[in-house]
């Protein structure tokens, strides 16, 4: 999965590509963060949230394995 999503994303996703990617509204992306409960790692630069395209692989490997 880890290669899929880096050839189709490249290093980093941002909170519009993650959302579509796990078929979640983008508000409920954003209330999740703001509470801390979202689990995949991320970095806020200005006003842009970008999740590491790999942690994004795991997290989902995860998930699916669990």
């Amino acid at each position: 999965m880890e290669a899929l999503l880096v050839t189709e994303y490249g290093p980093f996703m941002d909170i519009d590509e993650l959302a579509k990617l796990l078929k979640i509204k983008r508000e409920s992306m954003y209330q999740s963060i703001y509470k801390g409960r979202f689990d995949i790692p991320h970095a806020k630069l200005g006003k842009k949230y970008l999740f590491p395209t790999i942690a994004v692989a795991q997290y989902l490997d995860n998930a699916i394995n669990a």
